[in-house]
């Protein structure tokens, strides 16, 4: 079977010859052999909902939508579809953990009145928006996820149990991610809900409560959210990357630290552990309030408006901020004989490639509005051409790091309001210098001595 490719279905429901769940449809000729191996895992749980198992059966990926609807006679009310996909021995073998976990719970309506194989393509095409609201979510109850974190480290390839009162399809999904990019594996077989966790053929399962004491699997290790984790290293890792999950900060992290897919798990824990040994960056002194201006002194004009609302980031101390120029009105014309050694006045500022390093080396939004701040800051007084060249080449890494409604607003922004106008660009040429003759003082007294003359030469000739 293929990437993409048909999909083969069962469909389990209250059999009355059997007295219990048996195949009532399929898409395959023969379900007996479906049918003994699927049994254990075919239990939904005990309250209506959905529930989302994952195994590999006889070498080939198998996907159950366990449904409980409520109602009287609680055997009647049960409804699985097994969905039984690709080959596991394919890397790609599909559907996989997370098309399992973001769309599984949907596919029960897409099942055909005809037994024919459903198109794999078809199901995996709402992907996209549901693989975005279920990472929102898991980022956002991320914290949660430490402890499991913290076994997951402990015992690289052991099985898991975990106790849990949120949604695990949130869990599993966050778990998914932050395992993948720290252990370099992560659990493939699954299942979001079981009434004990004595069953193999499971990495990770998820339980209401905890079983009597004699029905604990020893294969399994358990984690019980509801209680705190061990204040170990492996603890404190756990904490790190999950609040590193949390801020989209751990790609970032993983890459610093040089962790790659070879790595063996002790050396993946020791460069861990040697970032949380890393100092602090250093917080800059709080600024001194400037004293008031003197009655005589104008008002300093208003900041510009900042690019977002929310609290300013403080730059570290070592990060070169731009010094903006201050405009100055424009002198009175002076003739360019009475300064022979004029010169024109160099306009300083930060290298070419400053802001879009600055944003290069940004992880975050508010880091990106800090550093559009910054370009604010140093517009005033330069040419447009130049506002406009070095706004160009932060595209990029504006697309990168903002939403992308905010990325237009921004760069409309850097553009027209804050591009100079020409008269105070620093490099506009200069006026025409007007001549010292055509001044109005001048123009009277010659205008005065051609009267005194005029008169004289009619005097002369009444004469």
């Amino acid at each position: 079977m293929g990437r993409y490719s048909s999909v083969d279905w069962i469909l389990f429901e209250w059999d009355e010859r059997r007295t219990g769940l048996g195949p009532v449809r399929s898409s395959l000729e023969d379900t007996r052999g479906w049918y003994h191996q699927l049994g254990p895992w075919l239990d939904p749980g005990p309250a209506p909902g959905v529930s989302i198992c994952r195994l590999v059966v006889d070498g080939r990926v198998v996907v159950l939508s366990r449904t409980r609807t409520g109602g009287s006679d609680s055997r009647r009310t049960i409804r699985v579809q097994a969905y039984l996909g690709g080959s596991a021995a394919n890397a790609s073998a599909m559907p996989n953990v997370r098309q399992a976990l973001a769309l599984a719970p949907g596919w029960s309506s897409l099942l055909p009145a005809d037994p024919e194989p459903l198109d794999l393509a078809v199901l995996l095409r709402p992907y996209a928006d549901a693989s975005a609201a279920l990472d929102r979510r898991a980022r956002a109850e991320a914290a949660a996820l430490a402890p499991i974190v913290s076994e997951a480290l402990r015992g690289h390839r052991e099985a898991l149990s975990v106790v849990a009162q949120g949604e695990a399809v949130v869990r599993l999904w966050g778990l998914v991610d932050i395992l993948d990019l720290v252990l370099g594996r992560y659990p493939e077989t699954f299942s979001t809900y079981e009434s004990d966790d004595l069953k193999q053929g499971a990495e990770v399962i998820f339980l209401q409560e905890w079983p009597g004491p004699s029905s604990r699997a020893p294969h399994r290790r358990r984690v019980d959210l509801r209680a705190p984790d061990e204040s170990d290293l492996h603890g404190e890792i756990a904490a790190m990357v999950v609040d590193a999950y949390a801020g989209r900060r751990l790609p970032e992290l993983v890459k610093r630290l040089r962790i790659n897919d070879g790595m063996a798990l002790e050396e993946r824990i020791e460069l861990l552990g040697a970032a949380l040994r890393e100092p602090p960056e250093p917080v800059p002194a709080e600024p001194r309030t400037p004293p008031p201006p003197e009655p005589s002194e104008p008002a300093p004009a208003p900041p510009p408006p900042a690019v977002a609302s929310g609290p300013r980031r403080r730059l570290p101390a070592e990060r070169p901020r731009p010094t903006p120029v201050p405009r100055e009105e424009p002198a009175a014309p002076v003739s360019p004989l009475a300064r022979p050694d004029a010169q024109p006045v160099a306009v300083h500022g930060p290298n070419p490639d400053y802001f879009r390093q600055e944003l290069a080396g940004a992880t975050t939004a508010g880091d990106a509005q800090d550093i559009v701040q910054e370009f604010y800051e140093w517009a005033p007084g330069r040419t447009s051409a130049d506002v406009r060249a070095r706004a160009l080449a932060l595209v990029p890494e504006l697309v990168r790091l903002l939403p992308e409604n905010e990325v237009n607003p921004v760069l409309r922004d850097l553009l027209a309001s804050h591009a100079p106008h020409a008269s105070h660009a620093p490099h506009a040429p200069a006026e025409d210098t007007r001549s010292g003759w055509l001044e109005p003082r001048w123009l009277v007294l010659a205008a005065g001595v051609l009267v005194v003359l005029v008169l004289q030469v009619v005097t002369t000739i009444l004469r």
